[in-house]
């Protein structure tokens, strides 16, 4: 979209669908909160876009490129939406699948922001993972984990080293 071309209307509707999208609890007004969490996801978001600033976070938008404010999980951490993961059961705490410990983990752990870092941090998640309920997690290659929960490997890093869970059948 070229800036000079856009009118008015379009502004008016790209501002509409950001407020909706920040303002969590749809109120129609934006508190501390919803206004936080939106500056850390663009932030965020910003930093994994300019190469800088890296963390065990992946990419903060959601599939359709919607900015996503995440609700506090019920133990107060805040975690971040990840492509192909539910931000609601991120954010639960007992919702417990190797899936979830596994996101989870990589944002509580400080694994890196680039595939070779992240790669060599694997034994960190399955250490993680053997902590929360999976005991016979283990890292298969450089990229895939087993969880040991029946399912089988689990690709976990895509090629250019974004976090992921790609079940390998």
């Amino acid at each position: 979209m070229n800036i000079n071309s856009t009118s008015t209307a379009q502004v008016a509707a790209l501002a509409q669908q950001l407020f909706k999208s920040v303002d969590s609890n749809n109120d129609g007004k934006l508190n501390a909160n919803e206004f936080q969490s939106f500056l850390q996801n663009l932030v965020g978001l910003a930093a994994n876009k300019s190469g800088g600033l890296g963390s065990g976070a992946t990419s903060r938008l959601l599939d359709d490129g919607a900015a996503e404010t995440p609700a506090p999980a019920e133990t107060g951490r805040v975690y971040y939406s990840m492509a192909g993961f539910d931000t609601t059961k991120l954010n639960t705490p007992s919702h417990t699948t190797p899936k979830y410990v596994f996101a989870r983990a990589t944002q509580d752990l400080d694994l890196g922001s680039d595939r070779a870092t992240r790669s060599a941090n694997l034994q960190q998640v399955a250490d993680y993972a053997k902590t929360h309920g999976y005991p016979n997690t283990v890292v298969v290659s450089d990229d895939t984990m087993d969880f040991g929960d029946g399912y089988g490997v689990i690709d976990v890093l895509t090629s250019d080293g974004q976090w992921w869970w790609y079940p390998k059948v």
